[in-house]
């Protein structure tokens, strides 16, 4: 739970990183903490590539869509360049690694947020990732994104903006919201609030949850948090249908996917082990998904009264239309959950 104190504290960082360059950054992480000029430039500049790989990740899904490429046929091409790029002798282990993590994080949201088990995943029929079995493959990856993504708009429906006047308006966190969807400022917005959540990490204002995450978890569940409380906004305006905010976010949740899986790869190369399922459960799990919501709505909280009430109003609309196209999880999660908003509440 973040304590007024601290929720005043990161507010307070949120103001001081959304007002530099991206230069100066670590200058702000150095003085905040006890990082020294090193370690601060470190982190910013993985802060930076993460959220750029992201953008990139997801601009290039989008860009494929438009051509009629379907979104499993990227993904699955992703896959095949990432095993034959990093040379992943073990495909199996590798596509075993991705699948149990994603379904874990979801049974781990049913346990610790609702206070049940949630188990609506099918089991792979084969793990060997070759011929027509890589579709089925990818496939089920997405469903099980599919159910992540419909826990994590049940998780923000069911918070609070609580937006009052003793916050003051931050303006670069308005201009965030005013801008479109994807805007090229929204790269900056998201590397200064990840600094702001390192900092606020490091000096301890931020639930124990993400203690022990790394800049580059951090950095995505940042950049997951403000995204949907962004599409809360844009729905609430009018400006994105219900529908189309589902599929965007999906789309994100994919791209954000195989960011993970890349960035892993890349680091440590093919004999990846359990290290890209830490990574999945780190932003996919209870811990990433909850403060990811909170942080999103901490930063909508300090875009105004007008933007909080926005956001409020569309991540209700948001968390129905996620409902509606997940309708077989939502029926698996309604028959074991008595009560949603009560165990939510319980983490803030």
């Amino acid at each position: 739970m973040i304590e007024k104190q601290n929720e005043d504290g990161f507010i307070n960082i949120i103001d001081k990183t959304t007002d530099v360059s991206l230069e100066a950054l670590s200058q702000v992480l150095e003085k905040e903490t006890e990082l020294d000029n090193s370690e601060s430039q470190k982190i910013v500049d993985t802060i930076s590539s993460t959220i750029e790989v992201i953008a990139e990740n997801f601009d290039d899904l989008q860009q494929s869509k438009a051509q009629g490429t379907s979104r499993t046929e990227w993904l699955k091409e992703k896959l095949d360049d990432t095993i034959h790029k990093h040379h992943i002798a073990h495909t199996e282990e590798f596509i075993g690694e991705i699948k149990d993590s994603l379904k874990e994080s979801n049974i781990q949201i049913g346990r610790e947020v609702f206070g049940t088990e949630i188990d609506i995943s099918k089991p792979l029929k084969s793990e060997q990732y070759k011929d027509l079995n890589k579709t089925a493959i990818v496939n089920d990856f997405q469903e099980e994104i599919k159910t992540n993504t419909l826990l994590g708009a049940v998780i923000f429906e069911q918070g609070k903006i609580s937006v009052d006047e003793t916050h003051k308006e931050i303006k670069a966190v308005k201009e965030y919201f005013f801008t479109k969807l994807d805007a090229p400022q929204d790269k900056q917005f998201k590397k200064a609030i990840s600094t702001a959540t390192v900092i606020a990490q490091k000096n301890q204002l931020l639930p124990k949850q993400l203690s022990d995450k790394t800049p580059t978890e951090i950095s995505i569940i940042v950049d997951k948090g403000v995204t949907a409380a962004k599409v809360a906004y844009k729905v609430a305006q009018g400006d994105l249908s219900p529908i189309d905010a589902v599929e965007y976010t999906i789309d994100r949740n994919v791209a954000i996917l195989n960011t993970i899986i890349t960035e892993t790869t890349t680091r440590i190369g093919g004999e990846v082990g359990t290290k890209v399922g830490a990574t999945l459960g780190s932003v996919f799990g209870p811990a990433g998904t909850i403060v990811g919501a909170k942080i999103g709505r901490q930063v909508g909280k300090v875009g105004g009264y007008a933007v909080g009430q926005m956001i409020e109003k569309g991540v209700k609309t948001v968390a129905s239309a996620v409902k509606s196209v997940a309708s077989s999880a939502w029926s698996g999660v309604k028959s074991v959950c008595s009560s949603v908003g009560s165990w939510v509440s319980s983490w803030f």
